[in-house]
């Protein structure tokens, strides 16, 4: 995996002058200087800006950095692991999910694979989209739960689990909800207020871009998060609107779900390398998976 861009844009951050981070980081001015308006330009949007001699960091700034720091201490965390069992000589599968989408796993799903194989240790890894797909396609982890739109991938097996859609979530009280009941969500009455968003790089806030185009609507961002529990709770303590998956719409009285015209439909699977050689304990944690999918779906 390549960090070095990310290690970038926080040693600017933290120097406030290309020249000293330059220094720091042991390269060239004007090199330092091309991958950040490489990087700008790919994002469509400025990390910096000059204030007196120093650069600031934008409010699309501060998301990217704090978005780097946290893939950065996800790796350095993984890179541990991978140190500690090769060390220890225990064989083990390191998976990557989202809590929010597979909230049995701890109870039920490893607790039944320790006993089928309770030599082997499992490596979990809470994360999005992107950061599985990036694990996978380095190799540093054996499988993911994730969600997608697309069916297949060129590097990446995706074996079905199934499929959801993401909804609209605002407070049990809010006074849109009668329209909304009645003629469909207007967001033309959310102009006002705040929303909660996913964090830049994830899958779901792809789909939450492709939600305001498709409605002509401009978001009052109040923050972006990784934690789609998190978003649930502000959303139930009225700090703002967000968008769940459907499986998180019953979960509570204190917010309702509502879905959009058309539905914001995506898939969520079971992914692994393509070349990887499925041992016996991986293809006994995927039939796990795919058999807590099945039971929860006919609940």
């Amino acid at each position: 995996m390549n960090t070095q861009i990310l290690e970038y844009m926080i040693v600017i951050s933290e120097e406030k002058s290309l020249t000293k981070a330059a220094d720091r980081l042991l390269v060239t001015q004007p090199a330092l200087s091309r991958q950040l308006k490489k990087l700008e330009t790919e994002l469509g949007t400025k990390l910096f800006l000059r204030e007196k001699n120093e650069m600031i960091l934008t409010d699309a700034g501060k998301v990217y950095v704090n978005g780097a720091r946290s893939v950065l201490s996800i790796y350095e965390n993984a890179l541990s692991e991978i140190r500690r069992l090769r060390t220890s000589g225990r064989k083990s599968i390191t998976m990557i999910y989202n809590n929010a989408l597979l909230p049995i796993f701890s109870s039920e799903i490893l607790p039944a694979f320790r006993e089928l194989h309770s030599s082997i240790f499992i490596s979990t890894i809470d994360g999005n989209a992107s950061i599985a797909k990036n694990y996978l396609t380095n190799s540093m982890a054996d499988l993911a739960v994730l969600a997608t739109n697309d069916p297949s991938h060129s590097m990446l097996e995706y074996i079905p689990l199934r499929s959801e859609e993401l909804m609209l979530a605002i407070p049990s009280d809010h006074s849109c909800i009668p329209s909304f009941r009645k003629s469909g969500v207007d967001f033309q009455l959310l102009k006002q207020e705040p929303f909660i968003l996913n964090q830049i790089n994830s899958h779901f806030r792809t789909l939450e871009r492709e939600i305001f185009i498709r409605y002509q609507f401009t978001p009052n961002v109040l923050c972006e998060i990784s934690d789609l529990n998190a978003s649930k709770n502000m959303v139930s303590n009225h700090k703002g609107i967000a968008f769940l998956p459907s499986s998180m719409a019953q979960d509570s009285d204190r917010y309702v779900c509502f879905s959009l015209d058309p539905p914001a439909t995506f898939h969520i699977v079971i992914a692994y390398h393509k070349s990887m050689l499925l041992t016996k304990p991986v293809r006994d944690l995927i039939l796990l998976l795919l058999k807590a999918y099945d039971s929860s779906c006919s609940d």
